[in-house]
């Protein structure tokens, strides 16, 4: 079952708009070289705010670009790679890949935190991620006391694999609204791109958290804790749901339990290489997933 979605336009704009962005290097001024990160920038005549861009490798195909937009996207990771990230919340899910969410980022005092209300929006295929997050307006999302709204005009991902391994393109442009120091600004823009390396670096130290590949069940929410290496998925309707692991992330493998689905749903576990793939079958009705490791 799909969730009616009032943004879909939005985010579909937001995802062209990235694309556009991220396919060539042309109106962009190179910036730096930083932690392996190029870090580029780009003025728009429709907005005072620069839009700034980070570029990286992973070297060597030991990873898909799926598993590394997910280290990108699920909270449970970036609040280890990214320092700025506070806390968020998922307030609807509409499909697998697209949400409606709410965030918190930190300040350095006396700085208000920022937040914003956004969709994120992922399209994923064997050799290519795209993963774009847009500000939106929403009811379900009002204004949060002690935190001033942020406008995050685009944010996005864009993962290819290439001949030496993965390639990763970060872009985003944020007006961090109400009153801020300009040096604070500045800081923001040349710190911001470099999440790009700090994926990068969590990849290769953690590998990647379970990543799902199919679900013909209904998606409802999915959530994991770095610390714990608890991966949490719930589900709905009826059909099956695969995930694939990282070994590096459970070197002694995992443990799967199921709750729900009238005790009917089974898993396997299947060796595959630099981890594992799980196969749950015979959802039927709301189903919760764990991954543990073992």
């Amino acid at each position: 079952m799909t969730v009616q979605n009032i943004h879909a336009e939005t985010t579909r704009k937001a995802l062209s708009d990235l694309k556009q962005l991220a396919s060539s290097l042309e109106g962009w001024e190179f910036s730096q070289e930083k932690d392996g990160v190029k870090l580029y920038r780009k003025s728009v005549d429709s907005s005072p705010i620069a839009i700034v861009r980070g570029e990286t490798d992973i070297v060597g195909h030991e990873f898909t670009p799926q598993q590394v937009a997910s280290v990108a996207t699920l909270p449970g990771c970036r609040k280890i790679w990214d320092e700025k990230y506070d806390t968020s919340e998922i307030k609807q899910m509409f499909s697998k890949v697209e949400s409606l969410f709410w965030c918190k980022v930190k300040t350095p005092w006396p700085i208000s935190p920022r937040d914003m209300a956004a969709t994120s929006l992922r399209e994923i295929s064997e050799n290519e991620c795209y993963v774009v997050m847009t500000s939106v307006e929403d009811d379900s999302v009002p204004a949060v006391s002690g935190c001033v709204r942020a406008n995050l005009m685009i944010s996005g991902w864009k993962i290819i694999k290439t001949d030496a391994g993965i390639h990763l393109t970060y872009i985003t442009q944020v007006d961090l609204a109400g009153s801020i120091p300009t040096s604070f600004v500045k800081n923001v823009q040349q710190q911001v791109p470099l999440c790009a390396g700090s994926v990068v670096k969590y990849v290769q130290e953690y590998g990647f958290a379970p990543t799902t590949t199919e679900c013909t069940a209904d998606f409802k929410s999915e959530t994991f804790d770095h610390a714990k290496r608890e991966y949490v998925c719930n589900l709905d309707g009826s059909g099956e749901c695969k995930w694939m692991t990282s070994s590096k992330m459970y070197p002694n493998g995992v443990t799967v339990s199921i709750v729900g689905s009238g005790g009917n749903a089974k898993h396997e576990i299947q060796d595959a290489g630099k981890g594992q793939n799980i196969v749950v079958t015979g959802i039927q009705g709301p189903t919760t997933v764990k991954i543990n490791k073992a």
